[in-house]
């Protein structure tokens, strides 16, 4: 059972990591982005604000790799970073207006692409889903 469960969620993160997804994702959106630097602004905007390391530890990169990348997305005015006021030492990042502004453009192109993808599934079997997804991250989180 074990195996098969990881399996099943192999499959997701490979789905989820996949560049060709990425770009889907950001077509429909009408968002012209490097598909690499796509997961920097979904984690960012999420957790509203994060230091490099611990984005690039989240990320599974190196945190020179993630530098660089924030530092392209400052460039284009999307992020912004200043060191943390907790230790000068951190630098951290978080979304610009203009990157939230592109943030909202991905997460409602997410959710129509999700919308599409389970347009079989009932309503209780979203919510069921729902409900073990989310005691499975907290479980992992743990």
């Amino acid at each position: 059972m074990y195996d098969d469960l990881f399996k099943s969620l192999f499959e997701i993160v490979t789905f989820i990591n996949r560049p060709k997804q990425d770009k889907t994702l950001l077509n429909k959106a009408g968002v012209h982005l490097d598909t690499a630097l796509l997961p920097i602004i979904v984690r960012v905007g999420v957790q509203k604000k994060l230091g490099i390391v611990e984005l690039a530890d989240q990320l599974g990169r190196d945190h020179s790799t993630v530098s660089r990348q924030v530092g392209k997305l400052q460039a284009v005015g999307l992020v912004i970073s200043d060191n943390a006021k907790f230790d000068r030492r951190v630098r951290e990042v978080k979304l610009s207006t203009e990157g939230r502004t592109i943030l909202s453009k991905i997460v409602k192109a997410r959710r129509a692409l999700m919308r599409e993808a389970l347009s079989g599934w009932s309503d209780e079997s979203l919510k069921e889903l729902q409900r073990s997804l989310k005691k499975l991250s907290l479980s992992l989180g743990a």
